[in-house]
This record gives structure tokens, sequence and C-alpha cells, in this order.
């Protein structure tokens, strides 16, 4: 009866020590896990009227990541951005070919440089513009095709009164620097000033 006892008690301080070492086990894990799990974020925009930097901030806010504007070397002026002018320069750069993605005209930008370090320490990119004609303006395509997004997770978001999403971000990930790595979410316009609870649903919807 002894010895059965002293076994029984033997099988029960190893079920207790398991136990606790598991338990130890989960407790460092967990740590480790969550911060495996913290993406580092760069939320990169370009704007003119202020529409598109508004919801880039409010992405900014919710993500934490690192805001970046997209500023052209030469920037674009008041005239330059008239519509109805043949003459002005964003009526020129959309007469330059069928799409922004089959046209040579490609303005430069400032901070280039800025972004491609920003852009290579991130996981996630999120890429903002305004629609111009139901595209992308050719700035955009000057930076999908600068900057190396290889491996990283891309969000395209746009603004614009009328026009969607439609084809923009399509057609800037087929000139993009990526690989089959890359993951291209599909984005989302946003029609006006969105509200901060209107971006941090669509965000929440994202899982990044």
């Amino acid at each position: 009866m002894k010895e059965l006892k002293l076994k029984g008690s033997s099988v029960l301080s190893c079920l207790i020590a398991a136990v606790l070492i598991a338990a130890a086990v989960g407790a460092i894990s967990v740590p480790a896990q969550a911060k495996a799990k913290k993406k580092n974020v760069v939320v990169l925009y370009f704007s003119n009227t202020g529409t598109t930097k508004s919801v880039a901030k409010k992405i900014e806010k919710t993500t934490k990541g690192k805001l970046i504007e997209i500023k052209a070397k030469e920037p674009y002026t008041e005239e330059d951005l008239d519509w109805g002018d043949e003459n002005s320069r964003v009526t020129k750069e959309h007469e330059s070919a069928a799409s922004p993605a089959k046209s040579t005209v490609r303005p430069e930008i400032k901070n280039l440089g800025a972004i491609k370090k920003a852009v290579k320490k991130a996981d996630v990119v999120y890429i903002g513009y305004p629609i111009w004609w139901g595209e992308a303006p050719h700035i955009m395509y000057t930076l999908v095709e600068n900057i190396d997004l290889k491996k990283k997770t891309v969000i395209p978001f746009c603004t614009s009164m009328s026009s969607g999403l439609g084809s923009s971000a399509k057609h800037l990930e087929q000139n993009a620097v990526i690989s089959s790595k890359t993951k291209w979410l599909k984005g989302r316009n946003f029609y006006d000033e969105s509200t901060q609870k209107k971006v941090d649903n669509w965000i929440g919807t994202l899982k990044y």
C-alpha cells in the first residue's frame, strides 16, 4: 500500500510540474505573440485641397503610423489644377496618354528619399490620393515606380466628390515595384472629409 501511495504521489507531482511549466511557457509566449502582431505602418498621401490629407491624418491617428506627404518638386498651383483650361498643367498631363499608367509624364517628388527610407522599414503602406479624371494623379506613378513595395501590405485610398476608386488602384499596382509576396488590398474611396468613425470602421475591416 505504501508503494502504491508513493507512486501515486510521484505521478501527481509530475502532473503538477507539467502544468506549471505549461503555464510558464504560456506566460512567456503571449507577450511574444502580441509583439509579433504589431505592424510598422506608413501613411503616404498626395493632397492639394486638403481633402485627402484629412483622411490620411485620421488613418494615422488610428494606426499610429508615420504620416508622410508626397510633395511635388514643382508644387501644383491653383491655375495648374484648372480642369477647364486646356493649357493647364493637369490637363496636359491627362492628355499625354490614354491613361497615367501609359504616360511618360512623371512629376518629380521632392521628398522621395525620405519616403523610400520610411517604406523600407514598413510592413503596411497606406497610399492616398485624389481622383483626377477617374484615375490617380501622374505623380502617384512616380511614387509606386520608385519605391520598393515587395513583401509589403499595400492599402490604397482616395478621395473624390463623384468618382469612386475605379481602376485607379489596379493601374497603380500594375506599375508598382512589387513581388508575389506583396499584399495589395482593394482599398476604398472617401467621398468627402470622412468622420473618424467612418475611417476607423474601414480600418477595422482590414485587420491590418
